[in-house]
Order: C-alpha cells, then sequence, then structure tokens
C-alpha cells in the first residue's frame, strides 16, 4: 500500500501546531487532524492521566521517515507515539489530492 495515516499524542496544542505547520510547509503531509483526549498510560511504572492532543497525519508512505525526523524535532516527550496505519480508499478524487499535495 502507498497511502498511511500517521498517529501521534502530544500534551501540548503548540507542539502540535508546530508540526503541522511544518509538515504542510513541507509538503510531507496533504492534511492533518487533531482530537483532544483523556489519555492514561503506564510510563517508567508509574500510571499517567492527562489531556492530550491526538494528531492525524495523511501522507504516502515514502515520507514516514521524514515525518518522524520533523516531530522528533518539535515533540517534549520522552518516549512519544508514532503509530502508522496502512490505508486504501474506493476515492481516486481521495488519493489523487493526497499524491497532489505531498512530494
Amino acid at each position: 500500500m502507498k497511502y498511511c495515516e500517521i498517529k501521534i499524542a502530544f500534551g501540548n496544542l503548540k507542539e502540535v501546531n508546530a508540526v503541522i505547520n511544518e509538515l504542510l510547509k513541507q509538503k510531507l503531509a496533504s492534511g492533518c487532524q487533531v482530537i483532544e483526549s483523556q489519555s492514561k498510560w503506564c510510563f517508567e511504572n508509574k500510571i499517567e492521566m492527562c489531556k492530550e492532543y491526538l494528531l492525524f497525519i495523511k501522507t504516502t508512505k515514502n515520507l514516514v521517515n521524514e515525518i518522524y525526523q520533523v516531530v522528533r524535532k518539535i515533540h517534549s516527550y520522552k518516549c512519544f507515539e508514532f503509530s502508522i496505519f496502512d490505508f486504501q480508499s474506493s476515492s481516486k478524487d481521495y488519493l489523487d489530492w493526497i499524491e497532489d499535495t505531498t512530494r
């Protein structure tokens, strides 16, 4: 599959917007969505909970490593989520849009 969506959790909306702006400016993403969530996890043997912002990035698989490098420079978490989901669509227009808006 050629297309994917990347999901990243952030604790800071300012970081989310910095990442989005950089990805769109560099044509690494065709579009992004942010969803506010209440998250709970275990890290370094402690259960933690806080409000997070889930960023969903639409892109092509060949840009994943470049996207990771952008996120790594901005993200403040010691260990952050970077989940990649392959997808297909029966909408050729949608896939063409992703293709046309990324490099």
